[in-house]
């Protein structure tokens, strides 16, 4: 027989299952989990909207903050109480400043947020169970004339993911609609990650919107859409709401992103 395993189970438990049980066969439980999972029914959907409005809200209180002097990790902490008393229970908060920014996946540390910095702002709670994922990028000061166009393109990319949600739709074709604004921008070698992954009482679940994922959209599938440009040593730009699908195109969990690089500090 087979035994299907969860993708995040620790490998001295698949090798202690594989010590008592040497006959039978293990296999990934990736796709089981994800035909049960990656639907969400309206229960779920409200518990998303609510872990959604605790990021939206810390957010909003966060953001006037963000000086020059402080470190990465005090935001970060900032970000995560405010997430607390909103009744979220945070889960990460990433927060990249300066040349960090061009790191899509950069741990924060005490490096001081400067006067010029473009910074990420990626973080995100549990709420009954269901996870928010956000991602933010301002600015300390006044922006550059590169750092608005390069803010601009992703926002642009962003937003023609989402018009491309629709019921029927593949799931690459959203990547592509993203990557395509990016890449005709003439940054593609820049947005060097996926779109989007799906969330739900995981941060990361199948589906993913990525080439290659032929599956197609359906109401209730929920995910991120986060394009991004990282010019490595300068700055990077991302930015990320989570969605559903509906009946007849998408709803967002999050509230519209800034329609320009906002400058704080």
């Amino acid at each position: 027989g087979e035994i299907a395993v969860d993708d995040d189970m620790p490998a001295h438990m698949v090798l202690g299952l594989q010590r008592a049980l040497p006959s039978i066969r293990l296999i990934l439980g990736h796709e089981l989990r994800a035909k049960v999972m990656s639907l969400k029914d309206k229960d779920e959907l409200a518990a998303l909207h609510r872990a959604g409005a605790a990021a939206d809200g810390a957010w909003d209180e966060v953001r006037p903050k963000i000086r020059a002097g402080l470190t990465e990790t005090e935001v970060a902490k900032m970000l995560q109480d405010a997430m607390l008393t909103r009744g979220g229970k945070p889960l990460f908060s990433i927060v990249a400043a300066g040349p960090a920014s061009a790191e899509p996946h950069h741990g924060s540390d005490e490096t001081l947020l400067r006067e010029g910095d473009v910074v990420i702002c990626d973080f995100g709670c549990e709420v009954d169970s269901y996870i928010s994922d956000i991602t933010r990028t301002v600015c300390i000061g006044e922006p550059t004339d590169e750092q608005k166009r390069v803010y601009d393109i992703v926002l642009r990319a962003h937003h023609a993911a989402r018009s491309a949600i629709k019921p029927g739709v593949p799931f690459q074709e959203v990547d592509r609609a993203a990557r395509a604004v990016i890449t005709e921008a003439g940054y593609g070698e820049c947005f060097i990650h996926r779109t989007g992954h799906g969330v739900g009482m995981n941060v990361h679940e199948a589906p993913n919107v990525v080439e290659g994922e032929t599956r197609s959209l359906q109401p209730g599938h929920c995910f991120s859409i986060e394009p991004g440009i990282y010019l490595p040593g300068r700055f990077g730009v991302r930015i990320e709401n989570l969605v559903t699908v509906t009946e007849d195109g998408h709803l967002s969990f999050n509230l519209e992103p800034a329609e320009r690089m906002l400058s704080v500090g």
